[in-house]
């Protein structure tokens, strides 16, 4: 009898391939932890910085280098299809490596205590930081769609995209507080300890019946793992080339572009609508985003995700984009409301709820796209289209800002979500 077979009979059966609920409590906590350091680096650090004195440029480079990690996903994406230790699971190694990095960092930021001076010390932990994060972020990415049957995409999804702004949201929250009231020391390790329950649980539970749960316990590779591992980059290549030139990939391409596009110039927008209209100072803003993302949040990990699976994913992508060109149209129209702050704030809500409804239709739309041998290369080469989108955002704010200002930018972000919508509607992509 194969060994693979005399392992998966011994082994006990604690597999996510093997329970639904196990598999949607896992991956939403692991994407709870991918916020966890993002919460520290966006928030509570640059109000810890800036009450002490720390220049604009010195928090900007902190926040910055936490995110210049995750712009090489698709390199991690070619690495885990090209190398696995196919017997303690395909993706399992690389998140416990993600999550593992994360739990480190945390504890070595903790041990090494930097002062508001040592600004390139913790640029440096942020750096790690979001390595770590956006490593485990493309294996759990890879795992969903290895492990999810179809009819469970959308509303995991909505669970992932949830979790992801909750853990955005509390790690600002408890860190700020812990911070104030006590120390930095205090803060990160608190969220070490959350990252290494997390960890813990990982290391506990196997991809499929029968896999080693560490290198030294008893398991196999699973058959349908070594039926799916092309183990060299040139097979990995052509693959992901067939996959990305199908006619339904090519337009709805652009889709994603757009709607990425309407987001990020919302973004830009916020922040000088909120300056120039009502004279609020940044810590306003941040606050009332906080508590939008909170509201997202479980908004996307108990609605949204039930809802793309009624819907379709489709549907509720070409919803989500007509709702964005309608909130844009909105702020437009009605001008005469802006130096209300209420209107402004009721605006800052709508905006980031609708980015997480989007953001779990986008997902389940990518997932079902994605060839399963090259799942985490596939699925990060979608996550960088829709950066893109935001970078292309991102560069085309001063121009709108020539062209007409904020008016300009609310309705370039109408014709963001249009086209979105259209593009997204001729992709016949699911339902």
């Amino acid at each position: 009898m194969p060994a693979a077979v005399l392992a998966e009979r011994s082994a006990p059966v604690l597999a996510l391939s093997e329970h639904r609920k196990l598999r949607f409590a896992m991956l939403g906590l692991l994407y709870f932890a991918q916020g966890l350091p993002f919460g520290l680096f966006d928030f509570a650090l640059p109000a810890w910085l800036a009450q002490h004195g720390a220049s604009a440029a010195a928090i900007g480079s902190v926040q910055a280098l936490i995110i210049l990690p995750w712009t090489f996903k698709l390199a991690y994406g070619l690495l885990m299809d090209r190398y696995a230790f196919l017997a303690m699971g395909r993706r399992r190694p690389w998140i416990i490596i993600g999550q593992a990095g994360l739990a480190l960092a945390f504890l070595a930021l903790a041990l090494a205590n930097p002062g508001v001076q040592q600004i390139g010390l913790i640029a440096a932990f942020g750096f790690v930081l979001g390595l770590s994060s956006a490593v485990q972020d493309v294996a759990v990415d890879g795992l969903a769609v290895d492990i999810l049957p179809g009819d469970e995409i959308e509303r995991v999804n909505g669970y992932m995209f949830g979790a992801q702004a909750l853990g955005i949201a509390a790690s600002s929250a408890v860190s700020g507080y812990l911070i104030a009231w006590f120390s930095l020391p205090v803060a990160v390790l608190t969220l070490a300890a959350a990252v290494t329950a997390i960890l813990l649980m990982v290391v506990a539970i196997r991809e499929r019946p029968g896999e080693k749960l560490l290198p030294w316990t008893r398991g196999a590779p699973s058959q349908r793992n070594l039926d799916l591992h092309l183990g060299a980059f040139g097979p990995i290549l052509r693959s992901l080339g067939k996959a990305m030139f199908t006619r339904q990939t090519l337009i709805l391409v652009p889709a994603l572009i757009a709607v990425v596009a309407a987001w990020g110039i919302f973004l830009g927008a916020a922040p000088l609508f909120a300056a120039k209209e009502l004279g609020w100072g940044k810590a306003i803003y941040s606050s009332w985003s906080g508590q939008a993302n909170i509201v997202a949040g479980i908004a996307g990990a108990l609605v949204f995700g039930g809802l793309a699976g009624r819907w379709g994913p489709r549907r509720t992508f070409i919803a989500s984009a007509l709702l964005t060109a309608t909130a844009g149209g909105t702020m437009y129209l009605a001008q005469g409301h802006w130096t209300n702050p209420a209107f402004f704030i009721a605006a800052i809500l709508t905006f980031n709820i609708l980015v997480v409804l989007r953001s779990v239709a986008a997902g389940a739309l990518a997932m079902r796209l994605c060839a399963p041998a090259i799942a985490a290369t596939q699925f990060a080469v979608f996550m960088a289209i829709l950066n893109l989108g935001r970078s292309l955002a991102s560069a085309s704010l001063g121009w709108l800002d020539s062209l007409g200002g904020l008016p300009a930018m609310f309705i370039a972000i109408v014709v963001c979500g249009v086209t979105a919508a259209i593009f997204a509607f001729a992709a016949k992509v699911g339902r």
